[in-house]
């Protein structure tokens, strides 16, 4: 989970700019540019437990399919 926590940034980065994606697609752009030269590749299974315990710990939000950042009060 290491490796994930590492990615955690550029997730952020992505949901910043883009508003929401689905979990595919997060993970399309995770081996495009985060995963390219690290030593192991992470599964899609991976990736939704991660984001679904990121969800519990509310710094993401599910709905519709699709995660994104929580509004800011």
């Amino acid at each position: 989970m290491f490796i994930l926590q590492m990615f955690w940034t550029y997730i952020v980065g992505m949901l910043s700019n883009l508003d929401s994606l689905p979990l595919e697609r997060i993970h399309s752009v995770l081996r495009m540019f985060a995963m390219q030269g690290t030593s192991g590749e992470i599964t899609l299974d991976e990736l939704n437990h991660f984001l679904e315990r990121k969800v519990k710990d509310q710094a993401l939000v599910y709905a519709g399919g699709v995660y994104r950042l929580p509004k800011s009060s």
